[in-house]
């Protein structure tokens, strides 16, 4: 089971990958295909496997491609906290 943090294709691969293994078992691999995380028992703790090294500020998926995910994360790194206004009220 490979995930992505974009809707549409081109697929990021940034993230790390579920296969099933011998004996009804679950290897976690990747985000690279040369790399492995590990084996896991269950298919809850592949999952969390994979949780616990997704992307930094890692969300919900971008609506788009990986260039267009791309473009957002600039634009948001690219914001000064000290431009943004605040009311005092």
């Amino acid at each position: 089971m490979h995930f992505s943090r974009c809707t549409e294709s081109r697929w990021t691969w940034d993230i790390p990958y579920i296969m099933p293994a011998a004996g009804g078992k679950y290897l976690v691999a990747g985000p690279l295909r040369i790399e492995s995380v590990g084996p896991a028992a269950t298919p809850e703790q592949a999952v969390a496997m994979v949780v616990d090294r997704l992307p930094p500020g890692c969300g919900p998926a971008f609506v788009g491609t990986p260039e267009e995910l791309a473009a957002h994360e600039a634009a948001l790194l690219s914001v000064d906290p000290k431009d943004t206004k605040h009311s005092t009220g």
